[in-house]
């Protein structure tokens, strides 16, 4: 094992090449693929883009779907073809050189006759960071570029393309190539509280932004390391503030700690500065406005050059992040005792700041100290990876899920798969039903409860009249208590690392708390099975809950728009219930006479006119009546209590058969809740 590790030292070591007089680099690894396309014409930067049917060492696919197009406006002939696939599909790459490296996705959805790719939606991992979820091209006509920074430690290194259900995944270009280690110090400063960052290294990044200040567009033509700068007008709040100003490039002097790896001289040689201003004294701010994702934290890194003083020590300014001051008093001829020297800083921006995105200004100080001015050169906005290492949205590449969007994640997947369970558990007890069942005052008498006794199923401790009304999700892990008033504990303390006062989690494992996480787990795996409650086991249609837990999964997508419609949740449900209920049909050819008589339907409760759905039957009170009859179309959970002295799975309680609960989640979905009328399909999950 020694020797192994000593040879394989050297291959995770490989350097890349710096030269220090001309602060060039070569890249230990740069792997660059024009997917889809049989031939490549020669592209704008001069770099050498293997064909597809070059690169198929790399693929892992089951299908060979290649489209192209002989022109269109984009930028480079590496989006003219594409990759189409409708099932998972992986590149994967050995690397030379361990370290920091770019990850370029290329996207732009040209026309072809395999699919849509307008409407094309899916996920982009990597071994250990989720790059894209759900992602969506939006109708866009133009090509995008979705670029990361990743320090690369293993010298295997995979992307993976998950398309979304009955939808595609695609991809014009990819890129991995090695970046010099200059590029990300491991510190940073804070902005708030106000103090030193290290462990830069420890994450991953995505480009969100990178301007040039003043200055023309900046290709990969005439980038140092083949990246792009965009003028940064679109993002002025007040572009009469601004004023451009510009000195040759020859004019910029890197010295010690800069390089032209970090930006291009071109950065360093345009700068935005204070415009005149009709007034004696300038005291405004110019400022730039970015659209940010506040589930994530940010790197800003500010770029300057002093290519508008006339003498030393007469430009002083402040910089602003979001309303806090970065640097005061910023002097950059004193750094390094000269002008046209660049410099850069490192921002790091919690999330809790971002609720607004971001605004970056530039001001003079107060002090009546030198000419009344500011400027910026340039400017680069970095996404830093979660704590489950995701860079898009809130679940990690493993399913596990960012802290503080557990509760919505527990609430939301607990009852839509309590609900079907609880369905589950209906379908035994009808077959398991008494034979004077249609003698009997309530059918919920013995179709609800799944334990033996005649204890009371409700105690006082449920009253359905008060607040504390109990909801939950019946099955193991999922089947947790839960009261109104705990989810809003839960929710007031979401950023603890668990969630307090939720009824039932205390007595089960870690991983069984996340509700989602463990249910997701476990269907990854192929193994869904592994959540249904014992007493269950042998009696759902797998394919029926398979089918659920597609609809429930598509229901926690992080953005509404890419949640199904209440109408295409109910299609899914009703079509699941076929399948439970022909499943059901079937086992009921080898049971007794009683489930004989009703195989040839496989309706698994009596009609409507045979089950007494008044609760003033099961002895409840006139207020508990109406708030149960408030909630009945949904399906009413309640809560076991005090049954033997032990704690019960729960089970769900309902007077509604299977179908027609469905049928009143229909009507519930175009009722009015709370003064609002809802659209079953208009309104998502």
């Amino acid at each position: 094992m020694a020797i192994l590790l000593v040879l394989l030292l050297p291959l995770l070591s490989w350097p890349t090449i710096v030269s220090a007089e001309d602060n060039t680099f070569k890249p230990g690894d740069e792997f660059l693929i024009a997917c889809g396309a049989r031939s490549l014409d020669s592209v704008p930067d001069g770099r050498i883009f293997k064909t597809d049917h070059e690169a198929q060492g790399y693929l892992q696919t089951k299908q060979d779907i290649l489209v192209s197009v002989p022109s269109a406006d984009v930028p480079s002939p590496i989006y003219l073809s594409a990759r189409i696939f409708k099932e998972d599909a992986t590149y994967a790459f050995t690397l030379k050189s361990a370290g920091w490296h770019w990850v370029r996705l290329h996207f732009f959805p040209i026309n072809n006759t395999e699919f849509d790719l307008r409407a094309a939606t899916f996920s982009v991992n990597t071994d250990k960071y989720a790059l894209l979820h759900n992602f969506n091209i939006n109708n866009n006509t133009e090509a995008v570029l979705k670029e990361y920074l990743i320090n690369m430690t293993d010298p295997n290194f995979s992307i993976q393309f998950k398309p979304l259900k009955n939808s595609a995944a695609f991809i014009n270009a990819i890129e991995v190539v090695s970046a010099p280690d200059i590029l990300i110090s491991d510190q940073a400063t804070n902005l708030f509280p106000v103090n030193d960052f290290a462990g830069l290294n420890d994450f991953g990044y995505e480009v969100v932004y990178r301007l040039n200040m003043g200055g023309p567009l900046i290709t990969s033509e005439n980038d140092t390391l083949s990246r792009r700068w965009v003028p940064d007008k679109p993002y002025l709040k007040h572009e009469a503030l601004a004023k451009k100003a510009s000195v040759p490039t020859s004019s910029i002097k890197y010295g010690p700690g800069t390089s032209p790896l970090i930006a291009p001289a071109t950065v360093y040689a345009s700068a935005e500065q204070m415009a005149d201003s009709e007034t004696r004294i300038q005291k405004f701010n110019i400022t730039w406005n970015f659209v940010a994702d506040a589930t994530f934290s940010y790197v800003v890194r500010l770029h300057f050059c002093d290519i508008v003083s006339k003498s030393l020590n007469d430009l002083y300014f402040n910089v602003y992040l979001n309303g806090k001051k970065a640097i005061s008093g910023l002097d950059l001829s004193s750094i390094e005792d000269e002008l046209a020297v660049p410099y850069f800083k490192d921002i790091v921006v919690d999330a809790s700041l971002m609720s607004n995105g971001l605004a970056v200004e530039v001001g003079p100080m107060d002090d009546e100290t030198g000419t009344r001015n500011a400027i910026l050169n340039g400017l680069e906005v970095f996404k830093m990876s979660s704590k489950v290492n995701s860079l898009d949205g809130v679940f990690g590449v493993d399913g596990e899920v960012l802290e503080k969007h557990k509760v919505v994640t527990y609430v939301g997947f607990g009852l839509m798969f309590g609900a079907f369970i609880g369905l589950g558990a209906m379908v035994l007890k009808w077959h398991k039903r008494p034979q004077d069942w249609q003698k009997r005052n309530s059918f919920s008498s013995w179709l609800l409860p799944v334990h033996a006794g005649d204890q009371s199923f409700m105690t006082s401790k449920t009253s359905m009249g008060s607040h504390k009304t109990n909801f939950y999700s019946s099955t193991l892990g999922l089947g947790r208590f839960f009261s109104l008033s705990e989810l809003q504990e839960a929710t007031n303390n979401f950023d603890s690392s668990e969630i307090i006062g939720v009824g039932g989690f205390g007595n089960l494992p870690r991983e069984q708390v996340n509700l989602a996480e463990w249910a997701m787990q476990w269907k990854r795996k192929g193994l869904l099975e592994k959540i249904i409650d014992p007493l269950l086991v042998g009696t759902i249609n797998p394919e029926s809950l398979k089918k659920f837990a597609e609809a429930a999964e598509k229901c926690l997508a992080e953005y509404g728009v890419d949640r199904p419609t209440m109408g295409d949740v109910l299609w899914n449900l009703e079509y699941a219930l076929q399948l439970q209920e022909s499943f059901s049909a079937g086992k009921d050819e080898d049971e007794s006479k009683i489930s004989a008589t009703v195989a040839d339907s496989p309706a698994i409760v009596p009609p409507p006119d045979a089950i007494s759905t008044s609760v003033a039957e099961d002895n409840k009170s006139s207020a508990e009546a109406q708030v149960i009859d408030e909630h009945s179309g949904t399906a009413m959970f309640a809560q076991f209590s005090g049954l033997n002295g032990r704690r019960h799975k729960a089970v769900l309680v309902s007077t509604f058969s299977p179908r027609e609960t469905v049928e009143q989640l229909k009507a519930c979905s175009q009722a009015s809740i709370r003064g609002k009328k809802y659209n079953s399909s208009e309104t998502r999950c």
